[in-house]
């Protein structure tokens, strides 16, 4: 039986009552696709005693490798158990074993982490897989490539691992740092910022704000998010009404000079600048399974990829081992973005364009 149909089994089965029949019921079947035989007990031992004297212990399962000892330590729990009151144990047994990969698991949420590395249990931590929300052939994708048995005794998942997770704690500081920066920018906005929304306001309905709407405008948008990073923003004042003028009347859409996705609007030159940036923001939101997204969205070609050398015209996404193929025409690319916001369950249409009016 194939992964994939394992899984579909398990979605099918009533949650097994205790960890006894969630290690039997659905790890072990995992496991066995994987190529980790339970009945060998060189490559799966049960009930895995873990270091010595008082601080010794028992993992529920040790997948291992000849010669080399434990490469990964898995820890069972009855589904519904809360797994955050059982991470700092694994953890610690999995880092005095020093194996490369641990999981703590319910049978339907799986918690992988790398326990030799640096931070807080929740930095180390680099997928989040569910067997209930996420789709078959990434469920199946996750599984083969970090304790798949070949990914793991040739170290390639933990290598695999360190780069997602490395990609995690770059996204995570850019998330908490950029609310500040621009809070701060809003605040006191620098005259560049000033110039181009005047210019851009101009272009959209042929009217020149003051420089004292502008300012007055960004320090009201600054307020909520200083609040949340701590900046310190000047009390914003009304803006000053715009005066009346007759706007000119809309030309045929021609080429796309903008596009808006959940709110956050993008100017642009070209198709694909838009398909980039629908990455980026895909990626912001969804950096911890984000590599559900290699080799998609698309028929046989690889448009995201680890490997640099995939693509003719490719580009690496900032803070991140991902490598996106810019190459298409427009209306490969338009569609090409809107696979990738229904491959991560958002609508296609969240995705909005603005045309010159030209």
């Amino acid at each position: 039986m194939a992964l994939h149909e394992v899984i579909e089994r398990i979605r099918s089965l009533d949650e097994p009552p205790n960890e006894e029949a969630t290690k039997f019921q659905i790890v072990l079947p995992i496991l066995r696709e994987l190529g980790w035989d339970a009945f060998d007990a060189t490559r799966v031992a049960p009930e895995y005693t873990v270091g010595s004297g008082k601080g010794s212990g028992r993992v529920d399962l040790a997948l291992l490798a000849p010669r080399r000892g434990p490469l990964a330590l898995i820890e069972v729990k009855t589904a519904g158990t809360k797994l955050d009151d059982h991470v700092e144990q694994v953890l610690r047994y999995a880092f005095n074993e020093g194996v490369d990969i641990c999981v703590l698991t319910t049978g339907l949420k799986w918690w992988l982490y790398l326990p030799r590395e640096k931070g807080l249990p929740p930095e180390r931590r680099f997928a989040d897989l569910d067997i209930e929300a996420d789709g078959l052939e990434q469920l199946v994708d996750d599984f083969d490539t970090y304790l798949g048995y070949e990914a793991l005794t040739s170290r390639r998942a933990e290598r695999h691992a360190r780069q997602v997770l490395a990609a995690h704690l770059d996204s995570e500081r850019l998330s908490s740092e950029l609310p500040r920066i621009w809070a701060a920018m809003l605040n006191e906005p620098p005259q560049r910022l000033l110039d181009l929304i005047e210019q851009r306001v101009f272009n959209s309905i042929r009217l020149r704000p003051s420089h004292e709407q502008m300012t007055a405008f960004l320090q009201s948008r600054a307020a909520t998010i200083g609040q949340a990073s701590g900046v310190t923003l000047t009390p914003p004042t009304e803006p000053p009404a715009l005066p009346v003028s007759p706007r000119k009347a809309k030309a045929k859409p021609n080429r796309p000079i903008a596009f808006t996705l959940w709110g956050t609007r993008r100017e642009v030159r070209r198709w694909n600048q838009i398909w980039l940036g629908v990455v980026e923001l895909v990626y912001e939101r969804h950096y911890r399974d984000f590599g559900r997204a290699l080799g998609k969205p698309g028929g046989r070609r690889s448009y995201i990829d680890l490997d640099p050398s995939t693509h003719l015209n490719g580009q690496r996404l900032t803070n991140s081992p991902y490598y996106i193929d810019l190459h298409g025409s427009g209306v490969e690319l338009e569609r090409r973005s809107r696979r990738l916001l229904e491959l991560f369950g958002h609508s296609p249409d969240d995705l909005q364009f603005d045309f010159d009016e030209a």
